[in-house]
């Protein structure tokens, strides 16, 4: 199954009873919170999920599991929806969404490819209106096994029983850089796949075969964890390797950044 769904697909849809559209923009030309920008005008029949409120947790990246069940459902939107997610194009808040609704356990989410820019592009109507369905229950079926811990990664790549991913770029993945962290380098044993690879150069994800050949290394059959500085790269990386026909993929959220907490860590640098 794709993930990415074309505006004109998406239009052709709009009508459809089990369709659910969510706009996640944070910010969106001159408006400077996603919600202003929603308000402003939106694909018909969007509702909107605030990232920082609701697909954030209180202390942790992504929001915990009954709480977005919740919001979802005063939404109206129950577990058997096609979910569209839409951001302002850049694919960050999308996949982080993404991530977030699958591991919630929901099996048909799908992404605007090109974010609420491609509707507008296509001049395709844009609304003011709030869409209010009669709120539901949201039954959570959690997908455990698409989010690892700290202790779980450090495991399993001592077995050698996972590839994991650095999304970040190859200055900061080798230590030639590191602008945010005390630590500079990156988790021993980690491959560099940096997540901006993977868009073409209009910004969009590339497309089904261009991804594959870029992570034709990995076997497809490998469990894959995909990991960056904080989660944010790392979420635009798994639904590229989801993209591409990987099965077994996981986000470790706390990547580097929670890795060099632990002074006892060891700490890679160049190619190794």
């Amino acid at each position: 199954m794709t993930i990415m769904m074309a505006a004109n697909e998406l239009k052709e849809q709009l009508n459809k009873e089990n369709l659910m559209i969510i706009d996640v923009r944070t910010k969106y030309g001159a408006y400077d919170s996603g919600e202003a920008a929603y308000g402003a005008g939106h694909i018909p029949g969007a509702v909107f999920l605030d990232m920082k409120k609701d697909v954030t947790g209180e202390k942790q990246f992504l929001p915990e599991p009954h709480r977005l069940a919740e919001k979802l459902g005063s939404l109206g939107i129950s577990e058997k929806d096609n979910i569209v997610l839409y951001d302002q194009g850049n694919n960050r808040a999308s996949s982080k969404a993404w991530v977030a609704l699958h591991h919630l356990g929901h099996d048909r989410i799908f992404i605007l490819h090109g974010g609420y820019p491609a509707w507008e592009n296509e001049d395709y109507e844009q609304s003011t209106e709030l869409r209010v369905k009669e709120p539901t229950t949201y039954q959570v079926n959690l997908r455990k096994s698409s989010v690892m811990t700290l202790t779980e990664v450090r495991q399993q790549l001592q077995e050698e029983t996972l590839t994991l991913i650095d999304s970040r770029s190859y200055e900061r993945y080798s230590g030639k850089v590191e602008p945010a962290y005390k630590k500079a380098g990156h988790i021993p044993g980690a491959v560099n796949y940096e997540s901006k690879e993977i868009f073409d150069a209009q910004g969009n994800l590339k497309a089904k075969t261009v991804l594959q050949a870029h992570f034709q290394h990995i076997h497809p059959d490998e469990k894959v964890v995909v990991s960056c500085g904080s989660g944010g790269s790392a979420c635009m990386n798994m639904v590229a390797l989801v993209e591409a026909g990987y099965k077994d993929v996981a986000l470790f959220a706390g990547g580097f950044s929670e890795w060099i907490e632990d002074d006892s860590n060891d700490i890679a640098t160049g190619d190794q």
